[in-house]
């Protein structure tokens, strides 16, 4: 990727610059019609630009992709795993069967994901959308997203028992239970998916102290799961000021199709929801249910990749009733760049 950063503004597609729009347009054919009765076949069309989402897509999978550790694991053992971040697996003796429900022995390829801050989850969208029992999608608070599977020679694996999961936490939240990623009707595997979390009604996590992998004692949370894919650590974001509905007006060429709008709430360095509703007659994006608090301060984060390099504007906001963020100047700059701007917000 380049390395250079510049700003750029971007026609956007609010009511108000759209009748600007029309206005000229109009009044510049009127003057040609006016003026003039010849022919020019150098005069050239304005065509808005549309930008392609399949680069996009694909920076998101590369990114997941990017970020998942493969370890060998001895199955017919009991051992842990210890991811870079601090996530550590214990695994009992003989916790795997293959398709057919037969016990697996010999070594196994243990694969995990850790996303502990706002710019992974933004990079490899795992927003902290959570869906109520009632269909509802709320915001949570994560103590730690992960991706958690098994293979042997490429064949996928099944659990015969529950494993452990043990995530670092620097303060203990004893509201924190345990969440299952939900791929929204997806046809692919789980790293290709969209997910909403959903509360798992039969586990939980404890706050617990043990040996981390340089020996030093660290404090977490620790609970047992009983499936492979995508888990989360996490907490309802509760908040109780009356309850708005918010928009986001993006750049001109832009949708759910090729970019993304995220609120990162300040003060919570775990709390990033995304905008997952799109009105194709009004350009806008939204969310659900009209449940983000009035007086709330956020940021918006808005993002794209487009010929190698992210295209994104970050614009602090509190939040109003009936809220409506217009993204007009956008930057353009490096995947470290942006990861440093998100690292930064507060």
């Amino acid at each position: 990727m380049k390395t250079t950063n510049r700003t750029i503004v971007l026609l956007n597609n609010s009511r108000n610059t759209k009748k600007v729009m029309m206005t000229f347009l109009f009044l510049g054919l009127s003057i040609l019609l006016l003026s003039s009765c010849k022919t020019n076949d150098d005069n050239d069309i304005f065509i808005p630009q549309v930008f392609d989402g399949l680069e996009y897509k694909a920076e998101i999978l590369e990114n997941r992709q990017e970020a998942k550790q493969t370890f060998t694991f001895n199955s017919d053992g009991a051992g842990e795993v210890y991811g870079e971040e601090g996530t550590i697996l214990y695994f009992p003796a003989n916790s795997f069967v293959d398709q057919n429900g037969d016990p697996v022995t010999g070594n196994v390829d243990i694969e995990l994901i850790e996303i502990y801050n706002k710019a992974k989850m933004l990079l490899t969208k795992m927003p902290t959308n959570g869906k109520r029992p009632n269909g509802d999608v709320e915001t949570l608070k994560s103590g730690g997203e992960f991706y958690i599977n098994a293979t042997q020679n490429g064949e996928q694996l099944a659990l015969a028992n529950g494993f452990q999961l043990f995530a670092p936490a620097d303060e203990i939240d004893n509201e924190m239970t345990l969440f299952n990623g939900q791929d929204n009707d997806c046809d692919g595997d789980d790293l290709e998916c969209d997910i909403v979390w959903e509360e798992d009604e039969q586990g939980g996590v404890e706050p617990m102290q043990r040996e981390g992998a340089d020996g030093q004692g660290v404090t977490g949370y620790g609970g047992f799961l009983s499936n492979f894919g995508w888990t989360n650590i996490d907490r309802w974001y509760n908040d109780p000021r009356p309850k708005t509905i918010l928009y986001a007006d993006v750049p001109e060429g832009f949708d759910d199709t090729n970019s993304n709008v995220y609120i990162s709430y300040n003060g919570e360095p775990t709390a990033l929801a995304l905008l997952d509703i799109y009105n194709t007659e009004t350009g806008l994006f939204s969310e659900h249910y009209g449940l983000i608090p009035i007086g709330l301060e956020v940021h918006f984060i808005f993002v794209s990749v487009q010929d190698g390099q992210y295209i994104y504007a970050i614009q602090g906001a509190t939040i109003e009733e009936d809220h409506v963020e217009v993204i007009g100047t956008t930057s353009v700059g490096t995947e470290a760049e942006l990861v440093a701007l998100i690292n930064a917000l507060p």
